[in-house]
């Protein structure tokens, strides 16, 4: 059995996707690869440094094949970095976000310098980078940023969601809608970028016109109390109802009884290439998708491309409301295809994780031309 050695701030992920979440770790110990935690408490810098000799040994001793990094936080990789230079094991550097051109981090500012330089070392220093598709960075960043580097040397895997939904279990559950027309949200809200009041003001505005019979709307995770200041604003206060966040498991029926499935994207241009996780889950539960974003963003640009819903601008609360109209009259055919669905599924993406492993553990790097 061959061992990766996934160094994470994360003992294990029962949520979102990644490849140290239990499922994908059974998956990929079914192809061949036992996966071990590098378990990082603190990922601040001095933090790090205090792993240093632990994980050292661990590499050394455990007859670890190949060790992995991701991002974020950044300071793993420069973890991941450390540990090359002392090692020589190989390594695989993963980029879940962008490390140089995080949006989030102003251009020019000290943070952004520090990035650009961890960025450069770890391209420099790691046997291969890869990254998985629907992440905020342009697919060509590290062919113009390091020219002088083999294109063999980044590869991007295609499959959105990072590998995160576990087809199977969407599969086996067979549910039939709620009797009302339901409407769900399922995930976190952003402070300034990604907040539901563009969509509750659509939905006041469908209310306008149509009346609130038959119709509720369900927000699964973290909600704030000016959310619900702005529900009772708008009267939505008997068609609005909120719940704490549930187990994955218990989300797959509630996903797939809703009519509806909101997806807010918003209009802040950090959002711009944006595909978040839920977008995966949303996907398998075969549901249409009202997507609550600017429709020249991915996200937007993917929902109607691959007819999985329907998108109206953040800004616009008759767009919204003519959105919540044709799903609800069936003027929109939804028809997801099979294609479609294991676009996102974990034992498809995981297959590939494997091939990449192999690769870089033999001292080689995986591209597009030994794909098996």
């Amino acid at each position: 059995m061959n061992r990766v050695l996934m160094i994470s701030n994360n003992r294990t992920r029962e949520m979102g996707g990644g490849p140290e979440k239990e499922a994908n770790k059974e998956l990929l110990r079914e192809q061949g690869w036992e996966v071990e935690i590098g378990y990082v408490p603190d990922p601040s810098i001095s933090g790090i440094l205090k792993e240093v000799p632990k994980l050292t040994r661990r590499v050394r001793s455990d007859d670890i094949d190949v060790m992995v990094t991701h991002c974020s936080p950044p300071e793993l990789h420069a973890l991941g970095y450390i540990l090359k230079k002392i090692t020589g094991e190989p390594w695989l550097a993963e980029f879940r976000d962008p490390l140089a051109t995080n949006v989030h981090v102003d251009t020019g500012s000290y943070s952004h310098l520090q990035r650009r330089i961890l960025e450069e070392r770890v391209v420099i220093s790691t046997d291969q980078v890869v990254w998985w598709d629907g992440i905020q960075m342009n697919d060509n960043h590290f062919k113009q940023s390091y020219p002088d580097l083999p294109e063999s040397k980044f590869y991007k895997i295609p499959y959105l969601g990072f590998g995160g939904v576990e087809v199977e279990k969407f599969n086996r559950i067979s549910t039939e809608k709620f009797d009302n027309f339901t409407i769900t949200y399922a995930g976190s809200f952003y402070d300034g970028w990604i907040e539901p009041y563009g969509f509750l003001e659509g939905l006041s505005e469908y209310v306008r016109r149509h009346g609130s019979g038959g119709i509720q709307t369900q927000f699964y995770g973290d909600w704030k109390e000016e959310y619900q200041q702005k529900v009772c604003e708008e009267n939505l206060e008997d068609i609005v109802t909120t719940y704490d966040p549930v187990p994955y498991n218990e989300i797959i029926p509630i996903l797939k009884k809703s009519h509806l499935l909101l997806y807010v994207g918003g209009n802040d241009p950090r959002n711009r290439q944006n595909i978040s996780l839920k977008m995966a889950d949303y996907i398998a539960a075969e549901s249409p998708i009202l997507g609550v974003i600017d429709p020249t963003f991915r996200a937007g640009e993917f929902i109607r491309k691959e007819n999985v819903g329907v998108t109206a601008h953040p800004k616009e609360p008759d767009s919204v409301a003519d959105a919540i109209h044709t799903i609800r009259t069936a003027d929109f055919n939804y028809d997801p295809n099979r294609y479609m669905k294991n676009r996102f599924d974990s034992r498809q993406a995981m297959e590939e994780y494997t091939h990449i492993l192999n690769t870089v553990s033999e001292g080689e790097r995986y591209t597009k031309k030994n794909q098996r």
